[in-house]
């Protein structure tokens, strides 16, 4: 009399754990399986030390909603995540970025800033630079700026990808 109710019990389970597995990779941010450092942009950020890697590569997804370029020559982009990518940003985002995490691109301009003229020195940056407004796809590694209150970053950005 057990076994009747035992096989839609399993077929329950079953068809439950294929919709977490299906949730969670499509909503949980994950490393990048295609994740390199090209040109060993990471070898050319400025003061280094700052940035607690979280992870060390995440793919994620949003719309610039502000493009800031930097003294040390980086390119801020305040970026508005999609709902999927929601739990990167933290109170400090929330506090002093308005919501968005910041994505850096890194040695854009050549710095002003005395200090980080050698963190760019025989770089060239090929990352592309999106205007405000457009729909981005980045890589990169996910970090905490400790000098910047533990905002959340991508930085640096390794790709993106516009539209």
């Amino acid at each position: 009399m057990k076994t009747p109710l035992l096989i839609p019990l399993i077929i329950v389970a079953l068809v439950g754990s294929l919709a977490g597995f299906y949730l969670y990779d499509r909503f949980v941010p994950t490393s990048s399986s295609s994740c390199s450092d090209p040109s060993s942009i990471s070898s050319h950020v400025y003061h280094p030390y700052r940035l607690q890697i979280v992870k060390s590569c995440i793919t994620a997804s949003g719309t610039v909603d502000k493009v800031i370029e930097e003294a040390d020559g980086d390119v801020h982009l305040r970026t508005n995540l999609d709902r999927a990518y929601s739990s990167l940003t933290n109170s400090a985002n929330d506090q002093y970025q308005y919501g968005d995490l910041v994505v850096e691109i890194i040695c854009v301009n050549p710095p002003s800033q005395t200090d980080a003229q050698s963190a760019c020195q025989n770089y060239t940056n090929q990352i592309p630079v999106p205007s405000a407004g457009q729909h981005i796809t980045i890589t990169g590694p996910y970090v905490l700026d400790t000098n910047h209150y533990n905002w959340a970053e991508i930085h640096p950005v390794y790709s993106l990808v516009i539209g």
